[in-house]
């Protein structure tokens, strides 16, 4: 996978977990205590977003990056998370995302 190594390359952070299941993202939160997490909107299993709200409820410390292909303006605005990275853009914007949302510390807003 080359998104984790990648992360891990960036000098304050590390990737703590992956998976392509959306049923193992709660466990994998809970369990490193992440302070972000990125998510492709459809994992095996079901929809990312439909799932966001629960997370965020669960997770409230924890920031949420929707990271897809899909470029359609209202599903980025409707899509609850604290930031969204298209695939197509330069990896650099989504180490960037990242480090600004685990900047602003704990909570939403």
């Amino acid at each position: 996978m080359v998104m984790p190594m990648l992360i891990n390359e960036a000098a304050c952070m590390q990737c703590l977990g992956t998976t392509a299941f959306l049923e193992e993202v709660e466990s994998l939160i809970a369990q490193h205590d992440a302070q972000v997490v990125v998510l492709d909107i459809e994992l095996r299993g079901g929809s990312s977003l439909k799932r966001l709200p629960a997370l965020q409820a669960r997770f409230p410390q924890t920031r949420f990056i929707i990271h897809s292909g899909h470029s359609n303006a209202e599903l980025i605005r409707n899509s609850g998370a604290d930031a969204y990275v298209l695939k197509s853009g330069d990896v650099d914007e989504l180490i960037r995302t990242i480090e600004t949302l685990a900047a602003r510390g704990v909570g939403r807003g």
